[in-house]
């Protein structure tokens, strides 16, 4: 990674830790863990639940933030509805209690020759086919019944390059340009397209979300069946000190009305649906992780804090450049002073476990200011109860899985994932009988 000038970025602060809690979290359960806190994934649900919309609105919770199902069950309990991203996280929603019918799949892979996927279709569950050929392939299989259609409208956009899923550099989605091709499989398969998807990426910004929409009501006019429109996932959040407030009212409210204009000239309905996963999750998870080592590169160099946490527990910094607020929480449970610029790197060993990346930028270090610390103290990264225990590399250099910890409403902490154990993590591991012998 190359060495940039520094800048002088805010000092971030807890988000609903206490630095007690922190001492408390990680001398009861260890570190890392991932602690989420319940008040916060509920306050996240009323706040979505009261957007403007023409007709009704659903939320559909992403799955692949974060599948825990202690997680799932709070969805569950609200009334929310599931997205999922592969017949494995449908399984995963059921077996923690989620009807089927209640889920959405769209996922890159979908195979119909499985045990799974048709039996849970034939149980209720919803597919949305994101290319002609997994349109023809459900047509084929489930003939004469009702689909979801995923376009790809032609443009998208995310908070880095990597997060945007629309457009012609996506593979996600039927291109708006092949509805021809769709009607003609809906012909043959006599099948009823009754919701029509966009999902453009994440982080995205609303002045992209809007016109993707409205590409989705011109198509659907063309589908006298279809009654819902789905706007995938991706909305923007408050994360660092220096990020701005977002208003998701204004561009649900300017959609409403886009709808009540489709309803005067169509004379159709159509509901909204909305598939938040970082918007509900990500703010009201944090890791407590230890800090094992500090570390300097010379008067011209870096400041290094190590700490027992990396890319086990949280990818989105070396792989989007996508910045965490980090805080600083010394042994006896207090915020210390601040301390130099500190760049923050994990405990992998692979030169890429950075979490101080510059934003945007994989190959940068972007040192932030931090609470001075020594090793046995704590740092909590925010931001971390949406894709970071879903999507890490799990059990790089054979570390275990980190344990999960839900804050309850009561303000009470409880175990929802143990820590992973070395037999639990080489269980599926088979050595052929003649390599068993003593080597010579």
């Amino acid at each position: 990674m190359s060495v940039q000038s520094d800048t002088s970025p805010a000092l971030e602060q807890l988000k609903f830790l206490s630095p007690a809690e922190v001492r408390h979290v990680a001398e009861t359960f260890g570190t890392p863990a991932f602690v989420y806190d319940e008040e916060r994934i509920r306050a996240g649900v009323a706040q979505l639940q009261q957007l403007p919309s023409a007709y009704g609105h659903t939320i559909r919770y992403s799955l692949k933030a974060s599948p825990s199902a202690a997680v799932i069950r709070i969805f569950d309990s609200m009334g929310v509805e599931f997205d999922a991203s592969s017949v494995w996280e449908v399984i995963r929603a059921v077996r923690a209690g989620v009807a089927p019918e209640k889920i959405l799949m769209t996922a890159q892979e979908a195979d119909f020759g499985s045990t799974e996927l048709p039996e849970l279709i034939r149980q209720g569950l919803k597919f949305d086919a994101g290319s002609l050929q997994q349109l023809a392939e459900y047509g084929q299989a489930f003939p004469g019944t009702e689909v979801s259609v995923r376009i790809n409208p032609g443009f998208g956009s995310g908070l880095v390059r990597r997060l945007t899923s629309g457009g012609p550099d996506s593979s996600f989605g039927i291109w708006h340009e092949q509805v021809a091709e769709v009607k003609a499989l809906v012909e043959r398969y006599s099948l009823t397209v009754v919701r029509l998807h966009v999902h453009i990426g994440s982080g995205h910004h609303a002045d992209v979300l809007l016109p993707a929409a409205r590409r989705l009501l011109e198509i659907a006019k063309d589908f006298a069946d279809v009654h819902v429109v789905d706007l995938g996932g991706g909305y923007r959040l408050t994360v660092m000190a220096d990020d701005p407030e977002y208003d998701h009212s204004e561009w649900a409210e300017e959609l409403a009305s886009d709808l009540r204009l489709f309803q005067e000239e169509t004379g159709r309905e159509l509901h909204m649906e909305m598939e938040p996963g970082t918007f509900l999750v990500a703010n009201a998870g944090a890791i407590v992780a230890k800090v094992i080592d500090v570390v300097s590169t010379g008067d011209e160099g870096r400041r290094f804090v190590k700490i027992n946490a990396g890319l086990t527990e949280i990818l989105r910094p070396s792989y989007y450049g996508s910045p965490h607020p980090v805080v600083a929480v010394t042994r006896k449970g207090e915020l210390p002073p601040e301390g130099p610029l500190t760049c923050v790197a994990g405990h992998c060993c692979i030169a890429g476990d950075m979490l101080t990346t510059r934003p945007g930028s994989v190959e940068e270090l972007s040192p932030v200011r931090l609470g001075e610390v020594t090793p046995g103290d704590y740092l909590v990264i925010e931001r971390s109860g949406g894709y970071c225990a879903s999507m890490s590399m799990k059990n790089f250099n054979s570390y275990p899985e980190a344990p999960e910890v839900l804050r309850r409403t009561d303000g009470t902490f409880t175990l929802i994932r143990s820590r992973q154990t070395i037999d639990q993590l080489t269980a599926n591991e088979l050595i052929p009988d003649d390599l068993r012998k003593a080597s010579a």
